[in-house]
């Protein structure tokens, strides 16, 4: 026991007391500031909520989801301090009235709710400018119209998609602003004669001069600085919505010229911003980017000037007829008019949710040349052995006109017969026959013909076209038809249920059948002789020259061997058990070494989440493979980079000598400010990769290499990386021309699955 610890502490204490401290009062201060400021986190986080709010409210307006672009909107009103006062109080108490009513917070959050709200408040603004009313009246009407905004828009905000299947968009705010010009009409011809003390404008050619003024009138600053401010927010969010808003313009003054010198008379120039509003949320939002999609841009400004001239026309005198009431009728009449095509064609709907058009656009282009057979129904091949495909779609036989989408399968030896030399007048000696046919999905059997004899080799039953059959109604959507099976072969009943995998029956040469062979093929209906649609095949291996190439879902061809690829417990096991935690990676480039850090974490759905840097992959552990669904990356990262590029698909599957394609989005040409911009009319860059296995896979690790295909300078030619339990990637060497770049874990933390420590 030390006898001096009870006398040496003590001293040592006293010493530190009474040791000089020049900082103790900054220490002291500022470890005051600190504990304020951490009392003070809960209010200053509801404060940037509520800012957060009004500012994509502000942004909603035009169908922008941005809450950059809804600050500058806001800054933008700061040309009328009078309209950001009014504009932000009334977004304030709406948020607060929709949280005490409980609506969705989603809701509140996106903009959905409050911009309405907003544009109602602005209505107040302006017309409340030429009226007598004293400052308490007037804030006591912007609470009245404010609330009964809210309750309007959220009722609008059910009824319409509900109802009409119709985004319900400024309704609400024109309901509101209408009933003010119907109650106070004297109010707004006084506001109209006065001076809104906007900034003097410059000269400009009339077309641009009025396009800018268009574009500030959306926010009630019809003037060229305003609409200046107001297009750079929009730039801010996106390029593709600006140039759309453009097309949206030019068809809208086509017709105005056009009514024009027909000897109409009408204020068409005063209404543009009908016109680029609905060119930027037809050809921009609603719809994915692309040539038709700005074409129908074009189209849509065009129809909103024919619904301004007749509103104009009707309600001439109401003050109705400077509301955007052409705007909501085109939106409304030209997406019940696209809902009638039977084919979408190259206009394709806007689906789920994207930080901006540039990047809707660049996903379903990634989509189209990675999964190009994505809209069709996926079935599994029926059958467990390696199969020849001896009739395509649209073949030269019997695969024509309604039924042209089928395929035909028949066992063949390595020299391409389908039965011994000299026996092919014995139908037993078929390799196809008796063989086992499998179900292509799991589902319901809804019809079977079992009882029709087997052809002799070389014959076919014309009366009996499909011989036994049976029709399987999948799950997921899609009903197939199996042919072809041989008398009393088919093992299933009328109404059972089927999983994946699971035995129909034995091949035979039944029907309209030279040969055994199994005939697969997708209907539009449960009857017999319905006409087939288009369908693939998923988690299949083709033999090549270069070895089994495997595929999530294709469409084979005439003449290709192809068998199902099942699952390896070995790589499955593998790419299901990445933790998530914090690995740091030594990076070695040309003699340099430096370091980097990757975190990886698990959303509630389980998805992998690789993050550096600000920058971020996601890979899906889905049914056949692990694949990277979206990427956000802007070049700060070479190790992501890289990643991306190496491993955008695994499958789950293994065979020695196998190898697989697949396609990753390029860098777009141009710099960051026209970034996309072009992509969707002339074609996204991709890179298409090979990936295979370069050794044989175990439970310690998987050792993958992907080769790029005529790749650029500044991509590497052959990436190689290392895959293990628990700590993920653990090796990756890229192969630059000239140099190559290492990245070799030196440690990982694991931490929680969203990625805090315990």
């Amino acid at each position: 026991m030390n006898t001096e610890a009870p006398s040496t502490l003590p001293g040592m204490t006293i010493l530190e007391e009474t040791g000089p401290r020049p900082f103790s009062r900054w220490r002291s201060g500022a470890v005051r500031a600190a504990a304020f400021a951490n009392n003070q986190l809960p209010q200053l986080k509801i404060f940037s909520t509520l800012l957060l709010e009004v500012c994509r409210a502000a942004s909603s307006v035009f169908l922008c989801g941005s809450w950059q672009t809804g600050a500058l909107l806001c800054a933008t009103l700061l040309f009328m301090p009078r309209y950001f006062a009014f504009a932000v109080s009334a977004c304030l108490l709406g948020s607060f009235v929709a949280q005490l009513l409980h609506l969705p917070a989603s809701m509140r959050k996106d903009g959905t709710l409050l911009y309405n709200v907003l544009l109602s408040a602005l209505a107040v603004a302006w017309i409340t400018r030429g009226s007598e009313l004293t400052a308490p009246a007037i804030w006591g009407m912007l609470a009245v119209v404010t609330v009964y905004t809210l309750l309007l828009s959220a009722a609008l905000w059910h009824w319409f998609p509900l109802r009409a299947g119709l985004p319900p968009l400024s309704s609400a705010f024109v309901i509101v602003f209408g009933t003010l010009l119907t109650f106070f009409p004297r109010w707004a011809a006084g506001t109209a004669l006065l001076d809104m003390g906007l900034p003097e404008e410059p000269e400009l050619p009339f077309a641009v001069a009025s396009f800018l003024r268009s574009m500030g009138t959306v926010l009630f600053l019809p003037n060229v600085w305003a609409g200046i401010a107001v297009t750079l927010a929009i730039l801010v969010w996106s390029r593709i919505a600006m140039l759309n808003a453009i097309a949206g313009y030019a068809g809208g003054i086509l017709i105005v010229k056009l009514l024009e010198a027909s000897g109409l008379h009408w204020l068409g120039w005063f209404a543009g911003h009908n016109y680029l509003l609905a060119g930027m949320a037809l050809g921009a939002v609603y719809f994915v980017p692309s040539w038709s999609s700005l074409f129908l841009a074009f189209l849509a400004g065009a129809v909103a000037a024919l619904h301004v001239a007749a509103v104009q026309h009707f309600l001439r005198g109401s003050g109705w007829e400077y509301l955007p009431l052409p705007y909501l009728a085109t939106i409304w009449s030209m997406l019940c008019c696209l809902r009638l095509r039977e084919k979408p064609g190259a206009l394709l709907p806007a689906s789920g949710v994207f930080e901006n058009p540039e990047a809707a656009a660049a996903a379903v282009a990634l989509a189209n040349a990675r999964f190009p057979h994505r809209h069709v129904s996926h079935v599994l091949l029926p059958t467990a052995r390696e199969v020849t495909v001896t009739q395509g779609f649209d073949d030269r036989l019997s695969h024509r006109g309604d039924w042209k989408h089928a395929l035909d399968f028949e066992v063949h030896d390595a020299a391409g017969n389908a039965c011994p030399p000299g026996c092919d007048d014995d139908l037993s000696r078929y390799y196809t026959q008796g063989l086992e046919v499998r179900a292509p999905g799991a589902g319901e059997i809804i019809r079977v013909v079992d009882g029709v004899a087997d052809n002799a080799p070389g014959g076919c039953n014309f009366a009996s076209n499909w011989g036994n059959h049976l029709v399987l109604r999948l799950d997921y959507g899609g009903t197939v038809k199996l042919a072809h099976f041989m008398k009393n072969g088919i093992v299933v009943k009328c109404g059972q249920r089927v999983g994946a995998g699971e035995l129909l029956g034995y091949c035979g040469n039944s029907g309209r059948s030279p040969v055994p062979h199994i005939h697969l093929h997708n209907q539009a209906g449960s009857e017999t002789g319905a006409p087939t649609v288009p369908f693939c095949l998923t988690n299949i291996f083709t033999r090549t020259a270069e070895g089994m190439r495997w595929s999530f879902a294709c469409v084979p061809k005439v003449g290709e061997r192809i068998a199902p690829a099942t699952v390896s417990v070995t790589v499955l096991g593998m790419l299901a058990h990445f933790a998530p935690g914090v690995a740091t990676y030594r990076v070695c480039t040309a003699g340099s070494t430096s370091f980097e850090s990757m975190t990886m974490t698990l959303d509630e759905s389980g998805r992998y989440r690789f993050s550096s840097g600000g920058e971020s992959l996601t890979a899906v552990l889905g049914l056949h493979a692990l694949q990277i669904t979206e990427s956000r990356l802007s070049g700060r990262s070479k190790l992501l980079s890289y990643l991306s590029f190496a491993m955008p698909t695994v499958p789950f599957a293994y065979q020695s000598g196998m190898n697989w394609e697949d396609h990753v989005a390029l860098p777009a040409r141009h710099g960051r400010a026209l970034a996309g911009v072009f992509a969707p009319y002339l074609g996204l860059r991709t890179q298409r990769v090979t990936s295979r296995h370069a050794l044989h896979p175990t439970t310690q690790r998987l050792h993958l290499a992907t080769l790029l295909d005529s790749p650029p300078d500044d991509l590497p030619q052959e990436i190689e990386f290392t895959l293990e339990p628990i700590c993920g990637l653990t090796c990756l060497s890229a192969h630059l021309k000239g140099c190559d770049h290492t990245f070799t874990q030196t440690s990982f933390t694991p931490t929680l699955p969203n990625g805090e420590t315990e």
